[in-house]
């Protein structure tokens, strides 16, 4: 632990550089983007565009359309927008993607996988079941669509786990389990951040289109702040009861150090750009390394960037909600920054802003490769 606080404390704390010619993008239901008076023509000055389907081409196209409509249209549209300027932005900031849900059981696995191989993400904060699940798939098990009228009490009886339209094989969670848990028995006893145990779980699997093999394999780092609430929490359980049962000492998990990493990757890239799928620990997880950072008497920016797919809202007050100008409040967002949020299931959204970035890809790819060396 030590020695990461004395590697930070020696890493230059200036920015390398600041966005120009910033403004926020995106709504807020508050008005609290400013009260300034306007006149009645200005107000009205940008009319509805009617979305033409005969002069759309492909979904960038058609994204692009939405933003001259309304709603959540609109919104996905300016997601698009903020996507784009990410990827093309000549600073070349460090994008993190947070992922929460079933992402993986809802058949995204491929989409974030692919967003990791095209360096479209340079970074991945995730729930530890979008992992496992990504894990029980490389071993060569599906997810399955869900059948109507079936009742739960059946489905426990057949050892079947339903993930709302999705169903799971609960006896081949056993195979993943002990998988898992195979690699911490190999492994030296001592402390790993999950970006460590991660990256060697990675490097096992074949699998390509696998979100923790493809990232081991680009050298992309992936993080679970929240490792221990999830299945691959239960089997690192699993190695660590059975090692002190036979008097031996298991690994452990620090998260701590991924703290201390992730403060480490935010000082080195200056320039930060977020996506993130859903709330919970990942939201939270990749907005407050500008807070961590200051509590570590680092002077950083806030980030540049902001997309987010959801479907919480902030009336009941918890971060899964939270707003991008709410978080402005916080520091975790530069006064000037791009941001946009569409309210949709990102079963929906994601694909469809993935495959408009790829039907682009003229403008940012190849995208260079970020050096992480300096995580060791």
């Amino acid at each position: 632990m030590s020695v990461l606080l004395i590697k930070l404390k020696t890493t230059s704390t200036t920015p390398k550089n600041k966005p120009q010619n910033s403004r926020t993008v995106g709504h807020s239901v508050h008005g609290r983007r400013g009260s300034s008076v306007r006149s009645r023509s200005t107000l009205m000055h940008h009319p509805v565009a009617p979305y033409d389907g005969e002069k759309v081409s492909g979904v960038s196209d058609a994204l692009k359309s939405f933003r001259e409509i309304g709603f959540q249209g609109r919104s996905l549209g300016q997601c698009f927008n903020i996507l784009m300027r990410m990827l093309t932005d000549k600073d070349r900031p460090v994008v993190l993607l947070a992922l929460a849900g079933a992402m993986v059981p809802g058949g995204l696995r491929k989409v974030v996988s692919d967003m990791i191989r095209y360096r479209v993400v340079d970074v991945l904060v995730s729930t530890g079941a979008n992992l496992y699940h990504d894990v029980y798939e490389a071993l060569g098990n599906r997810h399955f669509l869900a059948e109507s009228d079936v009742s739960d009490v059946e489905l426990r009886k057949h050892r079947i786990n339903r993930m709302y339209d999705v169903y799971a094989d609960d006896l081949r969670f056993y195979d993943t389990d002990d998988y898992i848990k195979g690699l911490a028995d190999k492994l030296q006893p001592r402390s790993y951040s999950t970006r460590e145990f991660l990256g060697l779980l990675g490097k096992t699997l074949e699998d390509k289109s696998s979100i923790i093999g493809t990232a081991a394999e680009v050298g992309a780092p992936v993080y679970c702040p929240a490792i221990s609430d999830s299945s691959i929490g239960l089997a690192l359980a699993k190695h660590a009861y059975f090692r002190l049962k036979e008097g031996e000492k298991p690994i452990v998990i620090d998260v701590l150090k991924d703290n201390l990493e992730f403060v480490d990757i935010k000082v080195h890239a200056g320039k930060t750009a977020v996506i993130m799928i859903g709330g919970g620990v990942p939201k939270n997880y990749v907005q407050q390394v500008t807070p961590m950072a200051e509590v570590l008497s680092f002077e950083v920016e806030g980030h540049s960037y902001g997309v987010s797919v959801t479907t919480d809202h902030p009336e009941w007050g918890g971060l899964s909600g939270c707003t991008f100008e709410e978080s402005q409040s916080w520091g975790k967002y530069l006064p000037g920054a791009f941001f946009a949020t569409v309210n949709c299931d990102a079963t929906i959204a994601l694909p469809l802003l993935f495959q408009g970035v790829l039907e682009e890809k003229k403008l940012w790819y190849p995208r260079s490769a970020f050096d992480f060396g300096f995580l060791g």
